[in-house]
């Protein structure tokens, strides 16, 4: 009888905490952002006089209809009714709970990562990825009609413990919008534990450019750290995107190398070469960039190896016959044929538009320097950039300069992730 008593006492005490991995298979799991309160019904009224630490796992268990405002009245959420792991149940307002989405809106590449279960470290070793959301929207006016929704997204790794560390990969309030673009799970910095490498991108409000950021998290002690985190965008002026649009970044192992043609006002020019100034709106010169990272152990954190490096940028021409010319008009005099094999440094990106008829375009030519010193104007569609992971990228963008650059685009991954200690998984 003793021993019956034991048992039912067991499987009551497994029954009441629940299993982590149960509870998010079950699509019931909410985890804590940050310190939160639990409260006996759906109003802050009644306070359990129970609090909970951010990343404690609970299992939802209902929810209210309707969206409330927050302490401060800036904000409206829906109010979560939680059972905790011994079993008690209470209501947590939902500024502060993340709960498990619904299936049809995982991200696509984070589809592969939803609900599996993965091996990190310190506690972690028998952990399960899921994808979180908290939603509502800003209380500007009386009418909700008129208030923007607010949502914030989140990958979530729990324990068997009811333990979760979190990572923002999304989110929509009145300023913008950020979305995870790209995810793979790999050991970049060598230590045997896989770490999260996302790009996120976001747009602004009444901005045309749309940003990207590379983030790299990793297991640090049992906790998730950011240990690097680089913008990619490149610009050729305020709000427009550079011929370049991003910076190419190459991750291995423990190393992080950066890369691009970077367009510059001429006055910040810092080659050797005469630039042949005519208007700072019509020309921008060009150098070619790289700095390196190095993950320190000791610091648990990427450093720069060196200072940036920037260099001319080399080209070679697609034709033989081509000519320089004078000033970058074809109607300009022209005085050095080019040697087709010959090793061109493109000092200046000169452009401006043209009409055809109704229809209009944009005139684009470099300022190159020839081996033997000479100076001229080329139009740019003539031109192979050496030695430049953007080479591709430029030969399609001169190929057809768009008379806006807010129109130019690419699909292409900036991001390059080389053959590391473990197999990587990524996901598009």
């Amino acid at each position: 009888m003793t021993r019956l008593l034991i048992i039912i006492i067991i499987w009551s005490w497994i029954s009441v905490t629940g299993n982590a991995s149960d509870i998010i298979m079950n699509n019931k799991a909410g985890t804590t952002l940050n310190p939160v309160q639990l409260f006996k019904d759906s109003t802050y009224e009644y306070p359990t006089g129970k609090s909970f630490l951010a990343g404690h796992l609970f299992e939802v268990i209902g929810e209210t209809e309707k969206e409330y405002e927050d302490d401060s009245q800036n904000q409206k959420f829906k109010w979560y009714q939680v059972k905790t792991p011994a079993g008690e149940t209470g209501w947590i307002y939902g500024d502060g709970l993340a709960v498990i989405v619904k299936e049809q809106t995982v991200p696509s590449n984070l589809r592969h990562f939803h609900k599996q279960k993965f091996s990190f470290d310190n506690g972690f070793e028998n952990a399960t990825i899921w994808v979180a959301s908290i939603n509502g929207r800003d209380n500007f006016h009386k009418q909700d009609y008129l208030n923007p929704p607010y949502s914030e997204k989140y990958l979530v790794i729990t324990n068997h413990n009811n333990r979760s560390v979190h990572i923002n990969i999304g989110g929509l309030n009145a300023r913008g919008s950020y979305e995870l673009a790209d995810a793979t799970l790999t050991d970049a910095t060598g230590d045997g534990v896989s770490d999260f490498i996302l790009q996120i991108n976001s747009k602004m409000v009444g901005k045309s450019v749309e940003n990207r950021n590379l983030v790299i998290h990793s297991f640090q002690a049992g906790n998730l750290k950011k240990i690097f985190e680089e913008s990619l965008n490149l610009n050729y002026s305020d709000d427009l995107p550079s011929p370049s649009l991003y910076k190419q970044v190459e991750i291995s192992d423990k190393i992080i190398r950066v890369a691009y043609p970077d367009y510059i006002n001429c006055k910040n020019y810092q080659q050797p070469y005469n630039t042949q100034a005519i208007s700072q709106e019509m020309e921008r010169c060009l150098e070619y960039v790289t700095y390196t990272f190095q993950w320190n152990e000791g610091l648990d954190l990427y450093q720069p190896i060196y200072e940036p490096s920037r260099t001319p940028i080399l080209a070679k021409i697609k034709y033989v016959g081509i000519t320089l010319l004078e000033k970058p008009d074809l109607s300009a005099r022209r005085y050095k044929q080019l040697d087709p094999h010959a090793n061109l440094i493109v000092i200046k990106h000169h452009e401006r538009k043209a009409s055809t008829g109704q229809q209009k375009h944009m005139l684009t030519y470099f300022l190159v320097q020839a081996p033997t010193g000479e100076q001229g104007y080329i139009l740019a569609d003539k031109v192979n950039f050496q030695e430049t992971e953007h080479a591709t990228l430029l030969e399609r963008y001169y190929s057809n300069p768009p008379t806006n650059k807010t129109d130019w685009t690419s699909d292409q991954s900036f991001i390059t992730i080389r053959s590391l200690r473990d197999t990587s998984v990524s996901h598009k």
